[in-house]
């Protein structure tokens, strides 16, 4: 990983992803209804929730009790009323119980690397995606990272691309996600 000096004392910064200028950079707009996969603490849940506005639904969910419980609690203390918290386990087959098509953006943000079930959580991704939908999808990076999961635990690039071409789904582009992750839009093809 590169690491940029941000002064003469040997003090490093990694920069990492901004959620509220991602979000602004992918277009989700007003009205837009979003879901995202493994909310963890909500950074990105919140910035697509205020992006979406009160017209428009961020569904968030994760598989621990304790990220949904902090994420309702957050969304309240920042009067996001848009925001849907629940507990999923998206391995499972359905596992966002959301009606298919029914969603403008799915965020994936580093949570394929913790999952067995890759094939099964790009697959619902694209069950509910709208046929004009996209997907988020960014990952930790493959290099000799200091943050982060254990380089064998992380999603290799490669495999997750057979993953999506399996489903039918194809990449819009590559994005700018950072130095410890990359970063891809997917679609229906």
């Amino acid at each position: 990983m590169k690491m940029e000096s941000s002064n003469k004392t040997g003090v490093y910064e990694a920069r990492f992803i901004n959620p509220d200028s991602l979000i602004a950079e992918l277009g989700i707009a007003k009205g837009m209804k979003v879901a995202h996969f493994g909310c963890s603490t909500g950074h990105f849940t919140f910035a697509a929730a205020r992006a979406v506005g009160e017209n428009g639904e961020v569904e968030a969910f994760d598989v621990l009790e304790q990220k949904i419980d902090l994420v309702r609690g957050q969304a309240r203390i920042f009067g996001l009323n848009n925001v849907i918290a629940r507990l999923a386990n998206l391995e499972e087959r359905d596992g966002s119980k959301l009606a298919a098509e029914s969603m403008d953006w799915v965020l994936m943000i580093n949570i394929l690397y913790q999952n067995d079930k890759k094939s099964r959580i790009i697959g619902e991704a694209k069950r509910i995606l709208k046929p004009d939908g996209h997907i988020l999808l960014v990952e930790w990076g493959a290099g000799d990272l200091l943050l982060g999961p254990e380089k064998n635990s992380r999603a290799s690039r490669e495999e997750l691309i057979k993953i999506i071409r399996k489903h039918g789904l194809g990449i819009a582009k590559e994005i700018e996600a950072g130095q410890l992750h990359w970063g891809m839009i997917l679609v229906k093809s």
